[in-house]
């Protein structure tokens, strides 16, 4: 079934609590340690399910969440491309995720920026949707670019999930068990950051950090610390110190950093025994810049598929995937290129795309797209009745489906709106209304219409592609009418009624189920 749905128009307590922080230094919130379900799976990792070969979907659902006034949403285009950038890292892991039912918009400007992890526990609390992992892009999520608690979800913030960012990934790693590799070190030394570290002096043998926040239920009221072995270089220690993987070497580094031409850190460590060695930038896990992380390692993927199966198998999908979205040119259906157009009524129309299910439409008075609106079509025709009237516009559109975020943006069309009213147009007409909507298949639809004065035109039946299907005469007198269209030779869709006279049109869409 192809319908509309709604648009956005996008302008430009605890001593234990985490504190907002700068986002750069600190650019995961997600609690340090590891989980017992990993304790037990590294002791026997080959006793689990993890099928290495089968591909994983797991289901999303997706909270948007904006001021009290309803501004600040991350843009549907953003989240798109966060999509797309979020499969292409999970893509060797051979675990994709898809979106589960439609976003869900929440308008609280104490969860859009909110100052501890508590309050987004809260805001997950009171939101999220069983047998889903629950994701919500907000302003400010405790001061860093995101966070994960196992027991609600993950908050993502907007400005670090851009289409080359991989804090998303990085977060949904932790919600698969994974810990950072550096893991002890997120509060220095001590779990209070309270002791300072150089460098270049061998790291103690063992570390403290502050397990609070991450354990399977929230705990409010005890402060939880606990101890970590710090790796050694020569591995002899690797699978129980730090995170525990073998295949991730030493890190020390808990703040954001830059790789070196090697893809290293400019930090020379040095571990327990004396030896000196600098990070692996390129693991997701890590804390170096976006352009250096691009991996998960052999061991961490097994782990994550291990999770899925044993600890959370109700996040895996058992309905099949729909194709990837082509990535095929799109073709203009209407409006004509340049076409003026009444200001409140503009018919979008385009070709299908294949496998696409749905489309980001993006309206613009700017060619380069710098301020704009934005809409979703489930189908490939939108009516758009919020513009500016005497003005040009540029348009283009996006396919995607609930599984397949990465096909390209389409070529730029143009059209321009005039200060007539395309209601307003035909004057002898006092109102107009198509019930029920949407209409069953086979049933007839009802188009009950008010003139004030004799009215002459016609009426006529448009697809979604805009192809004239039923045409009839529109030739009243004064007074309320009643007319009844059948469906029987309709297929289900989106359709326009559209009432013309010499004056103007007058359109009304119908979805036919």
């Amino acid at each position: 079934m192809a319908k509309i749905l709604h648009a956005l128009v996008l302008i430009l307590g605890l001593a234990t609590a985490v504190q907002a922080q700068s986002n750069w230094d600190f650019p995961c919130g997600t609690p340090p340690g590891k989980s017992d379900w990993l304790k037990r799976y590294q002791e026997a990792p080959q006793l689990y399910q993890r099928d290495n070969d089968t591909t994983l979907y797991v289901p999303l659902t997706i909270h948007i969440v904006g001021s009290d006034s309803g501004n600040g949403f991350f843009s549907l285009s953003g989240l798109k491309a966060a999509f797309c950038k979020l499969n292409e890292s999970f893509e060797e892991a051979n675990i994709q995720f898809f979106m589960a039912g439609e976003i869900n918009y929440l308008m609280n400007s104490a969860w859009y920026s909110h100052e501890t992890v508590l309050e987004g526990a809260e805001m997950m609390f009171a939101n999220n949707v069983d047998g889903t992992l629950n994701i919500y892009f907000v302003n400010d999520p405790a001061g860093n670019c995101g966070y994960n608690l196992p027991y609600a979800g993950i908050a993502m913030r907007k400005s670090c999930s851009g289409p080359n960012d991989n804090t998303w990934a990085h977060e949904i790693g932790h919600a698969l068990a994974i810990p950072h590799p550096f893991l002890g070190w997120e509060g220095g030394i001590s779990h209070d950051g309270s002791q300072t570290h150089n460098y270049n002096n061998p790291a103690p043998e063992i570390i403290t950090y502050d397990y609070t926040f991450f354990q399977d239920t929230l705990i409010e009221d005890t402060l939880i610390i606990d101890t970590a072995y710090v790796e050694l270089l020569d591995g002899s220690n690797c699978s129980f110190a730090a995170d525990g993987f073998c295949d991730t070497s030493p890190d020390y580094l808990a703040q954001r950093w830059f790789c070196d031409a090697n893809g290293e850190s400019p930090v020379l460590q040095t571990d327990p025994t004396g030896a000196s060695f600098r990070s692996d930038g390129s693991l997701i896990m890590g804390y170096s810049d976006d352009a250096c992380q691009a991996r998960f390692t052999p061991e961490q993927i097994a782990a994550m598929r291990a999770d899925l199966y044993d600890e959370n198998p109700d996040w895996i999908s058992q309905e099949p995937p729909m194709g990837l979205v082509a990535s095929t040119v799109t073709e203009f259906l209407s409006p004509e290129e340049g076409a003026e157009l009444p200001f409140d009524e503009v018919l979008l129309s385009w070709t299908p795309v294949e496998n696409a299910t749905h489309y980001i439409v993006q309206i613009s008075p700017l060619p380069t797209f710098g301020l704009r609106s934005e809409y979703i079509a489930e189908g490939n025709a939108l009516v758009v009745t919020d513009l500016v009237a005497n003005r040009d516009y540029y348009w283009r559109i996006t396919p995607y489906n609930a599984y397949s975020y990465c096909a390209p943006i389409s070529e730029v069309g143009t059209f321009s709106t005039t200060n007539v009213s395309s209601v307003s147009a035909i004057d002898q007409l006092a109102s107009l209304r198509v019930f029920p909507q949407p209409v069953r298949g086979g049933n007839a639809f009802t188009v009950d219409f008010t003139v004030n004065a004799p009215i002459k035109g016609r009426i006529r039946l448009f697809n979604s592609i805009g192809q004239a299907l039923q045409e009839t005469a529109l030739n009243y007198g004064a007074g309320q009418h009643t007319l009844q269209f059948p469906t029987a030779q309709l297929a289900a869709g989106l359709y326009f009624l559209s009432f013309q006279t010499a004056e103007g049109q007058a359109v009304q869409q119908i979805v036919v189920e």
